[in-house]
């Protein structure tokens, strides 16, 4: 009778013993192969995560989730005006879906003015779209992309504006410049005189390349609308998952049938089709490294069992049994799985670390709406795919075990 202790000290002998040096080099091939895999397949999960996460942030930050306007055009602005009742306002405000399978409630709704103007500075001119704000908008959220210049001087001076760093450029403007705002209404030009009080930059060159911001007190007189008037609202949530759900439920409950609302994926579905696209080159990735570790753990595996077919004989001459003989082999897989998992999860967390902290590898920005390669782990998936890698590759270790059982002893010893 062969004991699990025997079994187990004979296969820590076949792989790491003195004399095994063909065998230790297969096994740490195998080793390499499995730790490379792990390391792939996180870094292109927490990457296609950064991708997906930091990119669509970006646009519901400055857009928010759903919109409500006039007319369901998916343009890029409006001009028609639109005026929501408090109560109805009062209503989405308090708009709570948790119920329902949402994982949070409605976080604001803000009504907005956008605008075209053209923009004059030093005999420049240049076209863009103003965005209206007003003292209960999100300036915690906005503050994140200023880059130069005071979102508080801006927020107290009257006829300010903030520029994106991509108009900035092309007018060759500065903090602190003035500049002219021609609004058009009626056949009727409107020029203004703005100041710029702060920069900001978000990537997302749809957004950066257009929008300006202005106040809505400023906005609002120049263009003669009423007290409550707006273009559009803008509809803002806790959490980004909820966005189909609610768009949904305001469609067929709340907003009045004069009015249309739609979710701010259907106002960008190129940048979203974009982005969620990484999702099928992710799973690609993963079933081709998943074949990749599969095939070479086999490949060593008959190699090694091909090797020490001699042994094997031994073996089954001294008693072993055909199970026996297989354990050796499954637990001397599984511990090159275990050490190749361990080594590609480090290297994997090393690497992300590293460029989360130093944002080593950069990107055209203009090209990926992202300065830099973005890492954003999920530890459920590192685990899941750490459980699969490991569980598959056991079970198709059992294809080169099963040659095992047609090894004769009679045969094998007789040339050793």
């Amino acid at each position: 009778m062969v004991s699990m202790k025997s079994i187990w000290y004979i296969a820590r002998k076949i792989g790491f013993g003195q004399g095994a040096g063909f065998t230790r080099f297969m096994l740490g091939l195998a080793m390499v192969s499995i730790a490379l895999s792990i390391t792939i397949m996180i870094l292109a999960n927490a990457i296609t995560n950064g991708f997906q996460n930091q990119i669509t942030q970006k646009i519901y930050d400055f857009w928010g989730h759903i919109h409500i306007s006039n007319g369901y055009t998916n343009k890029f602005f409006e001009t028609d005006q639109i005026q929501l009742e408090d109560a109805l306002i009062e209503e989405i405000e308090a708009l709570d879906l948790r119920s329902m399978g949402a994982s949070g409630p409605v976080e604001s709704i803000n009504g907005i003015i956008q605008y075209p103007v053209i923009i004059q500075h030093d005999g420049v001119l240049e076209g863009a779209i103003t965005r209206s704000v007003d003292s209960t908008y999100r300036y915690d959220v906005m503050s994140r992309y200023i880059i130069d210049g005071s979102l508080d001087s801006f927020r107290r001076e009257d006829r300010s504006v903030i520029l994106s760093r991509s108009i900035q450029k092309r007018i060759d403007a500065q903090v602190g410049d003035q500049l002219i705002l021609y609004f058009i209404k009626d056949e009727q030009q409107f020029p203004r005189r703005f100041r710029v009080q702060a920069i900001y930059n978000t990537g997302v060159m749809e957004y950066d390349d257009k929008i300006i911001f202005v106040r809505t007190e400023d906005i609002r007189g120049i263009l003669g609308f009423d007290p409550g008037m707006f273009t559009s609202y803008e509809i803002s949530l806790r959490n980004n998952e909820d966005i189909e759900l609610y768009n949904d439920y305001l469609y067929q409950h709340v907003v009045p049938s004069k009015f249309f609302n739609f979710s701010i994926e259907e106002l960008f579905p190129n940048i979203f089709e974009w982005v969620y696209m990484q999702e099928t080159n992710e799973t690609l990735i993963m079933v081709l490294l998943m074949i990749v570790s599969i095939i070479n753990m086999i490949t060593v595996f008959f190699i090694l069992v091909m090797e020490k077919v001699q042994l094997i004989g031994l073996l089954k001459a001294l008693g072993a049994t055909n199970q026996h003989v297989r354990r050796i082999f499954i637990l001397l897989a599984g511990r090159i799985l275990f050490f190749g998992i361990v080594i590609g999860n480090g290297v994997a967390l090393l690497l992300g670390f590293l460029q989360q902290k130093f944002q080593l590898i950069t990107l055209n920005e203009a090209e990926y709406y992202i300065s830099h390669v973005p890492i954003e782990f999920n530890f459920g998936f590192i685990l899941l795919i750490n459980g699969i890698v490991l569980i598959v590759c056991l079970v198709f270790m059992f294809l080169p075990a099963l040659v095992i059982s047609r090894i004769r002893p009679s045969r094998t010893l007789r040339f050793a």
